[in-house]
């Protein structure tokens, strides 16, 4: 077996992170996350609030009606917000060794890498024309890129909890 990789129960679970214990890694991804999801929630909130803004910093043809594009960014910061919330309990999970507070966190980023796959997809389609295969090819590596590493993210999480379990906490 790997160094990384233990096999249990049929399945397979990381035994580290980065060289870090699973705990640890699981908090440092919690720092971090909720780090970014806060200046997520910042940044979305300020834009819902004047839109326009961000209509004149982009190209006028793809973006959307003024309402719509209020509305998108209310729902991004709302999950922003959520996103914040599950990642300080992935703290507090990690550091009280509670593997009830890790679930919210590995049950939202599935649907939040489903959400964005499919909006990256959405993207890449609406854009598909005879000069944008600089944007497409460009899309494609920076979702693969985000896509790995929230998996990498995710089975870290999902190892400290099966950890955790096992250990009967």
């Amino acid at each position: 077996m790997s160094n990384n990789k233990s096999k249990t129960m049929g399945s397979t679970v990381l035994s580290n992170c980065c060289g870090f214990s699973l705990k640890h890694g699981t908090i440092i991804i919690g720092v971090i996350q909720s780090i970014f999801a806060f200046m997520s929630l910042i940044l979305t909130a300020a834009y819902a609030e004047h839109p326009h803004e961000l209509i004149q910093m982009s190209d006028p043809s793809v973006v959307p009606k003024l309402e719509v594009l209020r509305v998108i960014l209310i729902i991004i910061a709302v999950a922003s917000a959520l996103q914040c919330i599950f990642s300080i309990c992935l703290i507090f999970g990690a550091e009280l060794n509670k593997p009830s507070l890790l679930t919210p966190y590995l049950v939202i980023n599935p649907l939040a890498l489903f959400v964005y796959i499919v909006t990256t997809l959405i993207a890449i389609i609406h854009h598909t024309g005879e000069n944008n295969a600089p944007f497409i090819i460009g899309h494609i590596a920076i979702s693969c890129i985000v896509s790995l590493i929230v998996i990498y993210k995710f089975l870290t999480v999902y190892s400290f909890r099966h950890q955790l379990k096992s250990l009967n906490f």
